[in-house]
Formats: C-alpha cells, sequence, structure tokens
C-alpha cells in the first residue's frame, strides 16, 4: 500500500454553509489519529462505495462502523475523516476506516443577467485555492460573517452575460465567483470549500487553455486568477 499522504488535524469548520452530517464519533484514543482529505464518491453496489481522492488515488473504505443516517450518492464531493488500515486492498491506494464524512456545497455554473445580478450579489471574499478535479472546478475561500445560523450567505460562480463580449482569440474562458453575504455582519473569518460543476459549459471550454475566475477580494478588491485545465 502506498504511503499515507495526509496530516492527523484537529479540525473545526467555521463556515456556516458547509453542514454538519456526521457526528457519531467516540471521544477515545482510538480515534485522536483522525486524519483528513477531500474527494469524489463512487458508487459500485447497492452498499459499496469508494473515494476517487484529488491527487487521483483511490480510497477504499473498508470499516465503515461509525457512518450512520448518511445517504450515499454516486458523484458527491465529500470532505472524509478517517483512519488508515494496514489491510491492502487490491485496485486501491488507501483502505481506511471512515469517522466522519461531511459533504462539499457541489453546484451548477449560471449565468448571470441584469435581472439576476442583484440576488446573485458581488460583495467581498478571497479564493485562497482553485483547482481541478475530474469534472469539478474547486474554491477554497474565505469570507467575514456573523456566526449567527440564521444569516446564510450564497455562492455562486457564473458567466456575466452583462459583460463585454468576450475576445475570441482569448485562451481562457472567463468565470467569476460571486458571493451574496445578504446583509451579515462582518464579524468572524469563515473558510469553505466549494466545487462547481464544469460539464454543462464543456462547449465553451472546447479549445481553451484554461478558466480565468474573477474575484472581488475582501482586501485587494478585484482580482483575476488562471487555472490551466487537464489534458
Amino acid at each position: 500500500m502506498k504511503k499515507l499522504r495526509f496530516y492527523s488535524v484537529v479540525f473545526t469548520f467555521a463556515l456556516l454553509i458547509i453542514p454538519m452530517l456526521q457526528s457519531c464519533l467516540n471521544d477515545d484514543d482510538e480515534n485522536r489519529g483522525t486524519r483528513f482529505t477531500i474527494g469524489t464518491i463512487e458508487v459500485i453496489g447497492e452498499k459499496e462505495y469508494f473515494f476517487n481522492l484529488d491527487d487521483g488515488d483511490k480510497m477504499y473504505p473498508s470499516d465503515t462502523t461509525y457512518i450512520h443516517n448518511y445517504t450515499v450518492e454516486n458523484n458527491q464531493r465529500v470532505f472524509i475523516h478517517f483512519l488508515p488500515l494496514e489491510e491492502d486492498i487490491p485496485g486501491y491506494d488507501y483502505n481506511v476506516k471512515l469517522i466522519q464524512l461531511e459533504n462539499i456545497l457541489t453546484k451548477d455554473i449560471i449565468p448571470l443577467t441584469e435581472e439576476t445580478a442583484d440576488s446573485i450579489g458581488n460583495d467581498r471574499i478571497n479564493a485562497t485555492s482553485l483547482w481541478i478535479t475530474g469534472n469539478y472546478l474547486n474554491i477554497e475561500h474565505q469570507f467575514f460573517h456573523s456566526n449567527n445560523p440564521d444569516k446564510k450567505h450564497m455562492l455562486n460562480l457564473v458567466i456575466n452575460e452583462t459583460a463585454e463580449t468576450p475576445d475570441p482569440e482569448d485562451e481562457y474562458f472567463t468565470l467569476e465567483f460571486r458571493h451574496n453575504a445578504y446583509n451579515d455582519e462582518q464579524r468572524t473569518p469563515g473558510w469553505g470549500i466549494v466545487s462547481f460543476r464544469l460539464d454543462k459549459i464543456a462547449k465553451q471550454l472546447t479549445g481553451k487553455k484554461g478558466l480565468k475566475i474573477i474575484v472581488n477580494t475582501i482586501y485587494d478588491g478585484k482580482q483575476t486568477y488562471t487555472i490551466d485545465l487537464k489534458k
């Protein structure tokens, strides 16, 4: 089995929009070395599944004792909390005991029009990391919020149809990462990851080298980030 390249973590999700879907841990010595990674569920049987990790490796959960009341869905993006197991599983890079699963917010890319601009919003947000895995663009982000569970924020990745027509010779297809804070007070920094499906813009990406992502950042105003598409 390959050597695990993950870190042991004590992890707290500060961002309110990430729901805690599993909380069935025992606070014992066995689970204190829990590790954390990100992947996509692939269902292979009525009750059997594995994870395609973002680095291309495959993880098989041979022990799911702690996973209750969680609905497994094919292609669901997830935070995976786990403990590594020694036994090799043929065809997989890692064999693990699952401790906790949390769904990652996953959305389609949508158009921004004059009619939808107000509801989509353009409040300040930082994109701290962007990467493509499989059919998803993933954005790690930060913004400030009031820590009030009744105050929800909305995130979208949009094609801005109100902007100037892009240069057809541009090697990069332009999108905008938008945040609507719904007038929430900016008191506490929050962190999260959101995944956007790329399949519905596959035709627009034909012949393109990659993506340009425009972000209205917290401290530096409008910034543009580029990310190359995987061949």
